[in-house]
């Protein structure tokens, strides 16, 4: 009888998934369009876990099937919602329980003040102005927000707890310091950069990271930065990784990996490089080709965007097994999924390893294509669903980008906008 039991639980139905080839979607909900997105078709805050949305000045909270009610706050001009870039001004921090709005206004570079809202009702709670030439992080893993003003000779760390507003901790570091957020983070349900930041302090001699229940600093042992101006900083498993930015005028740059104490990877890493990314424009201050958003880490590797040709560099075991070297003008893209995508203008994607014969995407697909969740494709205002041999399960169209929820699974539930209407679908057993 046990073993009867066993296998009847190992071969009991598995839950519809949009990536089991099989299941179809069908409509959860569909509601009047709440907040329309930005130009890009995307809104510069979505928090599926909390059910917000949020674009210029108007702030929304989704019904659902639970007792929590939705809302809708018209936000004070400061608090304009436009920026995908964490921290900026008029952009957003966090979601769920935690949601802090960075302000900004004409005239001034940089934040302005922060405010925290309540996402039960709907209300910005507090309130704190900040000093020119303000940075604004939300701490990894706490619900600590970080205030940093920087002078060429001290920097000031404040810690302010997201939930109440109150003053947690603040702290003075002199000399040349730079608080650097860590790069190259998870992204949202939109394809957005994470909000979450692991902060980094950078000096010509050492780096650090900030404790959030103190603002105690922790200086990495044996870790040297390069010369340059460190301006991004990425975390592999055990490791730092830094770039400088490119120097003005010569594009120099320096990528040092550094702080191994396991494994058999490689305890330290150098590249210099000239930067030349094909992909970006040219900064109007160093004159190189430069977007400090595009990320450097691509699928499994890291892409060190020298003129000569793209590096790709393994970051667990760097000199210690060879780079590759992409042909002037190629760079690597992901679509949603984990293939690493060779791209160039004028040129044929395609994988970075893989047999010639395999498949850069399902066909009738352009290069703009990106999965949504499994199986589940958006090309332009296309959405597809696909089953395992490329035949299409179901299409429509999608006024905006559509988005995967909350846990993030891939296969579950999405969302997208059928005109003036917000649609979720969720996968069920085809008849």
């Amino acid at each position: 009888m046990v073993v009867g039991l066993l296998v009847a639980g190992c071969f009991a139905p598995q839950p519809p998934r949009f990536d089991d080839g099989e299941s179809v979607p069908e409509e959860a909900s569909r509601v009047p369009l709440p907040v329309r997105p930005g130009p890009d078709g995307t809104w510069a805050l979505n928090a599926p876990a909390a059910r917000l949305l949020g674009q210029g000045r108007t702030l929304v909270r989704l019904n659902d099937d639970t007792e929590k009610g939705g809302w809708r706050l018209a936000l004070p001009a400061e608090f304009t919602l436009t920026s995908h870039q964490p921290g900026a001004a008029h952009s957003a921090l966090g979601g769920g329980r935690q949601v802090v709005l960075v302000g900004g206004r004409e005239g001034r570079r940089g934040p302005s003040a922060i405010a925290g809202l309540d996402p039960e009702q709907g209300l910005l709670i507090w309130r704190h102005a900040l000093p020119p030439g303000s940075q604004v992080f939300l701490l990894e893993s706490s619900s600590v927000v970080l205030t940093a003003v920087c002078r060429p000779g001290s920097c000031r760390l404040t810690g302010w707890d997201a939930l109440s507003g109150g003053l947690q901790w603040t702290h003075a570091v002199s000399g040349a310091v730079r608080v650097v957020c860590q790069a190259d983070v998870p992204a949202t349900a939109d394809a957005r950069s994470g909000d979450n930041c692991a902060a980094y302090l950078a000096t010509p001699d050492r780096v650090g990271t900030v404790d959030p229940d103190d603002g105690g600093l922790h200086w990495q042992a044996g870790l040297r930065p390069p010369d340059g101006t460190v301006d991004r900083i990425i975390r592999d498993n055990d490791r730092v990784i830094m770039a400088t930015a490119p120097a003005k005028g010569s594009c120099r740059a320096t990528v040092l990996a550094g702080g191994v104490i396991s494994g058999d990877g490689d305890r330290g890493w150098r590249y210099r490089f000239v930067w030349d990314q094909p992909q970006a424009p040219r900064d109007a201050h160093t004159g190189c080709r430069w977007d400090r958003t595009l990320p450097l880490t691509v699928g499994f590797h890291m892409v060190l965007p020298d003129v000569k040709g793209a590096l790709v560099v393994d970051p667990y075991f760097g000199t210690l097994r060879p780079s590759r070297r992409l042909a002037p003008g190629e760079y690597l893209v992901t679509d949603g999924t984990r293939n690493e995508i060779i791209r160039a203008p004028g040129r044929t994607d395609r994988l970075l390893d893989a047999g010639a014969d395999q498949l850069v995407r399902p066909h009738g697909l352009s290069p703009a294509a990106r999965s949504v969740t499994g199986n589940f494709w958006q090309d332009g205002r296309r959405l597809l669903l696909l089953d395992h041999r490329g035949n299409t399960l179901w299409r429509g169209t999608s006024d905006c980008q559509a988005f995967r929820h909350a846990d993030q699974s891939f296969g579950g539930p999405l969302t997208y906008c059928d005109g003036n209407a917000l649609v979720t679908l969720r996968p069920v057993h085809k008849d």
